[in-house]
């Protein structure tokens, strides 16, 4: 995983030198979005990310952070980390998008403390738990998900 504005870079050097390749913009929003079906705008106006050029297809937001994705499937992230997890501390929101940020990762920390992994950290345990979740799940809890499967699934039929 790398940090937001090394991902921009990639996808922007990607862009140009496989410009026939399907490439795809995925960062998190960092805050509420205004109007998620232009996740353009809110990168232009949080970040002053210029992408007049790029489809809004090709550009994607994990609203507000990665982590909603991640407790979306709650199973599989008790299963990861087993004994002493405390499922009941993380969000029931049918849309866990509206949760703030700070809420979920105080959340996941707090539900993952005592256990032997001891508490959430991302190098460490994400990118484990995004292969252990559940897409099903997640596309039905975060509507962003679900916007990034139904875009690249079209982009593979259409292939």
């Amino acid at each position: 995983m790398c940090g937001r504005n090394a991902a921009h870079d990639v996808f922007l050097n990607a862009t140009k030198t496989s410009p026939a390749a399907f490439n795809v913009l995925l960062v998190d929003s960092e805050e509420p979005v205004a109007n998620p079906l232009s996740p353009r705008t809110h990168l232009q106006q949080r970040d002053g990310w210029d992408l007049p050029e790029i489809s809004e297809r090709s550009i994607h937001l994990m609203i507000q952070t990665m982590e909603a994705w991640i407790i979306a499937d709650v199973d599989a992230v008790a299963s990861y980390y087993g004994q002493r997890f405390l499922r009941n501390a993380l969000p029931e929101a049918p849309n866990l998008e509206g949760v703030d940020k700070a809420r979920i990762e105080n959340a996941l920390k707090r539900a993952t403390a005592k256990t032997q992994k001891k508490e959430y950290r991302k190098i460490r345990d994400a990118a484990a738990l995004l292969r252990a979740i559940d897409p099903g799940i997640v596309r039905h809890r975060c509507p962003s998900c679900e916007r990034l499967f139904a875009v690249v699934s079209e982009a593979i039929d259409a292939a």
